[in-house]
């Protein structure tokens, strides 16, 4: 069964950007259908797990954690920040980030949806698109054993893969292997009750047997997520041993291999290490969590230099505070500053396919290079990249000017 159904825009990915480009698109105006593969929203954030949101607050030494964001992507921190019940950690670097509850994040991203009246698909996937000079008219997408076809007037590809230019066969940003990914699971009745004292017991015990040859040597590779020890549970982020290519296959054979390693990893801490010798494993996050991905070519690349130099754009749409953050294959995270207490910022051009009037991007697949992705990618960046494109992508639907656009997303989010 195929029916056909008319949108103004078409989401694809209902993450932290789809989210956000969704409601951005849908309180100006547009009618807007979400299309999401998981049978639940967040992306990244709820999948994989990742557990605190980067990049919302100023790069900065004081003890105070001071948004660098406004608009959607402040509202939407401060509602999580109520929800899961926390509040912001900061590291002697300078770093800033916010803890956060993974079912509240799903809970949130629910919320919004219903409130803005999305029509989402979840359990969802894209199957072709067609394009007319120069313009994408539909999309054919499957949800569940239906197949419907999106007569829409823009989209906004929030994948964190650009499913939707390699449908097309556009120019991408891609490489023969990205940023190495990483597997969370959560760790139950675990005797120490403070986060730093247990990561200093979990890096010395893991150092000890790697150097004994009793663990393999990327068992370095194992991290506390930042502020998820709580009534004696805490989640575990390990490096998995596997290149990430988003070649056919690739996907499986990453989450068998994290699989393993957190079978062996958990082995071990209760075999050996006294604030494990009651635990077990409470549960392993649905998906590895992948960083990088092929990225569409836009009107502008973000480049490393844009980011080190903290450039500013006459036609930003958003404030990026962090780092270049590289997690490479075999060994240990490479964090690259720039000055404190500054930011760069994202230009529109980011957001606007080269090669197609009305695909726009956001989250981790905006038109940028390798390391300046590293920085762009993470969750603060992505609320505001993603409430842009939605609004882009409203504004073009309506027939507005880009310029009004730009000077609307200005005044919400700089």
């Amino acid at each position: 069964m195929n029916s056909i159904l008319h949108t103004h825009v078409v989401v694809l990915g209902a993450g932290a950007a789809g989210v956000a480009a969704a409601v951005a698109a849908s309180r100006n105006g547009s009618k807007v259908i979400l299309i999401e593969r998981n049978a639940y929203p967040g992306g990244k954030a709820t999948a994989a797990e990742v557990g605190t949101i980067c990049g919302l607050y100023k790069f900065s030494k004081s003890e105070q954690s001071t948004y660098i964001v406004k608009g959607f992507a402040k509202e939407f921190a401060e509602t999580l920040k109520n929800l899961s019940g926390t509040k912001p950690l900061n590291s002697k670097e300078g770093l800033h980030y916010l803890p956060y509850n993974i079912d509240d994040f799903k809970d949130l991203c629910i919320a919004l949806l219903k409130e803005n009246n999305i029509v989402t698909y979840f359990n969802a996937t894209l199957n072709d698109i067609n394009i007319e000079n120069e313009t994408i008219s539909t999309a054919l997408i499957t949800a569940g054993d239906n197949s419907r076809t999106l007569r829409l007037k823009s989209i906004v590809d929030c994948s964190g893969d650009s499913i939707i230019s390699r449908a097309a066969n556009l120019p991408i940003l891609k490489n023969d292997q990205y940023q190495a990914a990483a597997q969370v699971f959560t760790i139950q009745h675990v005797s120490e009750e403070n986060e730093a004292r247990l990561g200093m017991i979990l890096m010395k015990a893991l150092r000890s047997a790697i150097d004994e040859k009793k663990l393999p040597d990327h068992f370095d590779r194992v991290y506390i997520v930042q502020g998820s020890l709580i009534n004696n549970r805490v989640s575990l982020k390990v490096g998995i041993p596997l290149a990430v290519t988003h070649d056919p296959g690739n996907a499986e054979a990453l989450k068998e291999s994290a699989h393993k390693f957190v079978e062996t990893l958990a082995d071990f801490l209760i075999n050996n290490v006294t604030a494990f010798k009651n635990a077990s494993v409470q549960h392993i996050a649905d998906e590895p969590g992948i960083r990088v991905g092929p990225r569409t070519i836009g009107n502008y690349i973000l480049t490393e230099e844009d980011v080190m130099s903290c450039r500013k754009f006459d036609d930003a749409i958003a404030n990026a505070s962090w780092p270049i953050e590289e997690w490479e294959q075999h060994r240990r995270v490479k964090m690259r500053y720039f000055n404190l207490d500054d930011f760069y910022q994202v230009p529109v051009g980011c957001l606007q396919s080269k090669a197609i009037k009305n695909l726009f991007m956001a989250g981790r697949n905006i038109s940028a290079t390798d390391t300046a992705i590293a920085s762009a990618r993470v969750m603060g960046t992505c609320l505001q990249t993603g409430y842009a494109a939605g609004l882009l992508a409203a504004a073009l639907s309506a027939g507005l000017p880009e310029i009004e656009a730009v000077k609307t997303i200005q005044n919400a989010q700089l």
